[in-house]
C-alpha cells in the first residue's frame, strides 16, 4: 500500500482548488460578501463587479490575508472605512491574531483608503507600498482619490481618512512580515506606474493587485493610467513566476487561467486596434470592429464602456508612432 506523505497531500490539495479555483462565485451585491480561504491559512474577500458606486459602496477589489502565529499580513484593504472595519470582522472570525503588516497594491483608491479602520483597530500596524505609490499619495494624491469617492459613494465614506503607507517597497526586494518571506515585483508602468505583485514562495501565491483582473476590463476603471504593452509585460512576468494560485485585484482566485486570460484581453485589444489604426480608422469608426474581436469577453463587467479603453489604446498606439 502506497503511503502519503505530507508534501503528496500538500499537491493534492492544490490540485483540487486550481480545478475549480474559476468557479469561486463573485457576488452580486454586498449582501452577499464572504470570505474564501484559497490555501492553508491564505483566505480572499472577494469583491463585486464593476466600478465604484452608491450601489456597491466601494467594496469591489479583492482583499487577502495571510494568518500565521506571529500575526496577520493584509493586501489590500478596500475603498472605505466602512469595508475596512468589515474586513476586520472577517478576520475576527478567522483569527484573534494582530494584524502586523499591511500592503497596498497600487495607489487606486479601492485598494488603500480601507487602511483607516484597521489602523484604528491595530495602531502598531505597518503599512506597505512601492515607493512611487507612497510619494504620489503623500503628494497630494491621498486627497484627490478621497474627494473622488466622496462623490461616488456618497454618505458610506463618511469617516474615512486618508491613512498612507508608510513603508516604501521596491522591485526584487524580499520582506519578512509575521514569519513568513514576501518577494516583491514591480516591472515598470503597467495598470499604474507603482504596482506591484506580491510573491508568497512558500505557498507559490502572487497577490497580483489590478495587474491581473478577470471577469471586468482590464484597466477600465482608470485608463489613463495604464500602459497596454507594460501590463503585457508585467503579466508575463506573473506567468514566469512558480506560481500555483494568482489572487487578481478583481475577479475569482484560479490558477494560470487567470493571467492567460488577461492577457488574452489586453493582448486582442491592442493587437485590434492596432490593425484598424494601420487602417486609417479614428478611435470611434472602429468600436463595433474591437468589440466584435473581443468576443470571449463579450459577458466581462464594464464592456459598454469599452470605448474608453479603445480611445487610450489607440491614443498610445500614435504615441508609439511619433517617438
Amino acid at each position: 500500500m502506497t503511503r502519503i506523505t505530507n508534501s503528496m497531500l500538500i499537491a493534492l490539495c492544490l490540485l483540487s482548488f486550481s480545478a475549480s479555483a474559476h468557479q469561486i462565485k463573485i457576488p452580486n451585491s454586498i449582501d452577499e460578501l464572504s470570505v474564501t480561504k484559497v490555501a492553508e491559512n491564505v483566505y480572499v474577500l472577494h469583491g463585486v463587479y464593476g466600478l465604484p458606486d452608491k450601489n456597491n459602496k466601494g467594496f469591489m477589489s479583492n482583499s487577502s490575508f495571510i494568518v500565521s502565529d506571529a500575526g496577520v499580513v493584509i493586501v489590500d484593504t478596500g475603498g472605505s472605512l466602512k469595508y475596512g472595519e468589515y474586513l476586520v470582522t472577517k478576520i475576527r472570525e478567522v483569527t484573534d491574531k494582530p494584524v502586523v503588516a499591511i500592503i497596498n497594491t497600487h495607489m487606486h483608491g479601492d485598494h488603500w483608503l480601507g487602511n483607516a479602520a484597521l489602523r484604528k483597530a491595530f495602531p502598531d500596524t505597518k503599512i506597505y507600498a512601492h515607493e512611487k505609490a507612497v510619494n504620489r499619495l503623500k503628494s497630494g494624491e491621498a486627497q484627490q482619490w478621497l474627494d473622488l469617492f466622496a462623490q461616488i459613494i456618497g454618505k458610506t465614506l463618511v469617516g474615512t481618512e486618508a491613512v498612507l503607507p508608510d513603508m516604501a517597497l521596491q522591485d526584487g526586494q524580499s520582506v519578512e512580515l509575521a514569519g513568513r518571506v514576501y518577494n516583491i515585483h514591480h516591472t515598470g508602468q503597467a495598470h499604474t506606474d507603482n504596482d506591484i505583485m506580491i510573491q508568497s514562495p512558500d505557498d507559490k501565491i502572487l497577490f497580483a493587485g489590478d495587474i491581473l483582473v478577470y471577469g471586468s476590463v482590464v484597466s477600465g476603471g482608470r485608463p489613463e493610467d495604464f500602459s497596454a504593452k507594460g501590463q503585457l509585460k508585467a503579466i508575463d512576468h506573473a506567468l514566469s513566476l512558480p506560481i500555483d494560485i494568482y489572487i487578481p485585484g478583481h475577479g475569482p482566485t484560479g490558477g494560470r487561467e487567470i493571467p492567460e486570460a488577461t492577457k488574452r484581453f489586453l493582448a486582442t485589444l491592442y493587437d485590434s486596434v492596432k490593425r484598424y489604426y494601420d487602417e486609417g480608422l479614428q478611435d470611434f469608426e472602429m468600436r463595433d470592429q474591437v468589440v466584435a474581436d473581443l468576443d470571449e469577453f463579450s459577458t466581462w463587467s464594464g464592456m459598454d464602456g469599452i470605448g474608453r479603453m479603445i480611445n487610450f489604446v489607440y491614443r498610445q498606439i500614435e504615441a508609439d508612432e511619433f517617438n
